[in-house]
């Protein structure tokens, strides 16, 4: 099976981060003032123009951060404002997660506070035994910059048990200590699961594609598919399914039920740059000049250098799921749903219904970036996806094959088509 690189995408929803967090709407409860690292005026700033060039440079979304009404000098101009004014640590913190926040989320433009940092960590653990030895290799400039030094230091002063910016200092030790102490909830696949009333449909409603949930879901989906062999459909609830690791549709949904050759191609833009030049290396993928892409996808061309095409393709499975698959979708699916949700439009392996999806899918997890001075971690796609029709998929989403009218519901719909 020839796949993509997103292996271990802590994405918008993935391990049950809210979608304020992550776009940097962040509250703070009791929040201390006490300086942490000791930043002067002139190291934030510096630290903050780096972020600023690191986005020039890199940073593929701005024609839709434009069309949403952000002025790129403006923005700039106004944190930079407000940076200065910053008197501690913890308060330039917030105004960074403020300023990325402005961006709403475009491209898993966000920056990792305490509890952040600490799910991609325990992202990373759980989902390593997944890996093979390759690709291990491409995560590893993940796991360098989260590993490194400075990076380490800046986090371990950070509270990692809540939401938001807040130092350890001088809270109560039961919270200093409150994520180590807490008893771990039991592993939960995160699924529902029935056969409908009438018997001729099978209802599967995940809710995350995250591999904490992985070994889990495994099992339940196994015997769920083997129970359902009867059923003439079977329909997939995804929405409201923020991602999590491509790792979990390819091997618990697809990779079973490929009931002939399934190939699927796609194509990404970029800009290459000394920073994502080594992130191809990491990933072992190769930049195309920009000449190379598709004639029908030319137009969307404008602006970037180079591109690169994705490939996910799948042998026929021995014992599918002989029935007819739906999915169920909205504007709630994004980054690793959004690839199963295109994966299914391009190759036919189940039919979409319901509202267009909320983008980012691709081909590789959103790039770490650890700031120079601060040592904090901002991140963000590299990739620019396309849709076969040449729009841009963060903008765009994947279309249903049936789209449901506002107001209606897309399961009520669904079983209608199938009725």
């Amino acid at each position: 099976m020839k796949r993509s690189l997103k292996l271990l995408t802590a994405g918008l929803c993935v391990l049950g981060l809210t979608a304020a967090a992550a776009f940097g709407f962040l509250r703070y409860q009791n929040q201390r003032t006490q300086t942490i690292l000791g930043l002067t005026t002139e190291q934030k700033l510096q630290d903050f123009d780096a972020l600023c060039t690191l986005l020039d440079r890199n940073y593929p979304f701005w024609k839709e951060a434009e069309q949403a009404g952000l002025n790129r000098s403006e923005l700039y101009q106004s944190a930079r404002e407000e940076i200065a004014r910053t008197d501690t640590d913890i308060a330039y913190f917030k105004e960074i997660g403020q300023f990325l926040g402005e961006f709403q989320g475009l491209g898993h433009l966000s920056v990792l506070d305490g509890s952040m940092y600490r799910l991609y960590l325990d992202t990373l653990d759980s989902g390593s035994s997944l890996l093979s030895d390759r690709e291990q290799d491409s995560i590893a400039m993940i796991r360098s910059v989260l590993e490194s030094p400075k990076v380490q230091h800046t986090y371990s002063l950070l509270d990692q048990s809540h939401t938001g910016f807040r130092s350890t200092i001088g809270l109560k030790a039961e919270y200093q200590s409150g994520a180590e102490n807490s008893v771990p909830a039991a592993e939960s696949s995160g699924i529902t699961s029935e056969i409908l009333a009438d018997g001729n449909a099978a209802y599967l409603k995940i809710d995350s594609f995250a591999l904490t949930g992985y070994e889990a879901a495994r099992t339940e989906l196994e015997s769920f598919f083997a129970e359902i062999r009867q059923v003439s459909n079977l329909i997939i609830d995804l929405r409201g399914n923020g991602g999590g690791s491509d790792r979990y549709w390819e091997d618990l949904l697809v990779r079973p039920n490929a009931a002939r050759l399934l190939h699927s191609e796609r194509w990404y833009l970029l800009n290459l740059t000394e920073e994502t030049r080594a992130y191809l290396d990491t990933l072992g993928l190769t930049a195309q000049e920009i000449s190379a892409l598709p004639d029908n996808l030319q137009p969307a061309a404008e602006g970037f250098t180079h591109c690169v095409c994705g490939v996910t393709e799948f042998e026929p499975a021995s014992s599918p799921y002989p029935g007819k698959i739906w999915v169920l979708v909205d504007e709630g699916v994004y980054s690793a749903s959004e690839n199963f949700a295109a994966f299914c439009k391009n190759t036919g392996f189940a039919t979409l219904v319901g509202e267009p999806t909320g983008g980012d899918g691709g081909i590789a997890d959103p790039m770490l970036f650890a700031l120079p001075e601060s040592g904090l971690v901002v991140r963000f796609s590299v990739f620019y996806g396309l849709n076969a029709d040449g729009s841009g998929n963060e903008a765009a989403g994947t279309q249903p094959d049936y789209t449901v009218s506002e107001g209606d519901d897309a399961l009520a719909s669904c079983l209608s088509l199938i009725g």
